[in-house]
């Protein structure tokens, strides 16, 4: 199960992630926040991991489509907060540079 909430600052859409990320849930928040993204006036996104408890490759492949969905702006995307065993995954995946 997975949970998405939405926040805006400045230009930046915040997107808040609960629960867990895999091949069942991405498809669904995939098309939720770039939905969202096309709707709100940003050029940037942070997505917030700190309620995330699991993640596979499916989560990475969710946020290098967002990457490339806010590079495609002129945007960056951060990546807030994972917890340790995210942060690994990320660094294994050599993506710990977005983030923040």
């Amino acid at each position: 199960m997975i949970d998405i909430k939405f926040n805006k600052e400045g230009n930046t859409l915040v997107v808040m992630i609960e629960g867990e990320i895999d091949h069942h849930t991405a498809m669904m928040a995939r098309e939720r926040i770039d939905s969202k993204f096309l709707m709100e006036p940003v050029k940037n996104m942070a997505l917030d991991l700190s309620r995330v408890n699991f993640m596979d490759s499916a989560g990475i492949g969710l946020i290098l489509g967002r990457k490339s969905r806010v590079s495609g702006v002129g945007g960056t995307l951060t990546i807030r907060k994972p917890k340790p065993a995210i942060r690994k995954l990320l660094k294994l995946s050599k993506m710990e540079s977005m983030v923040e």
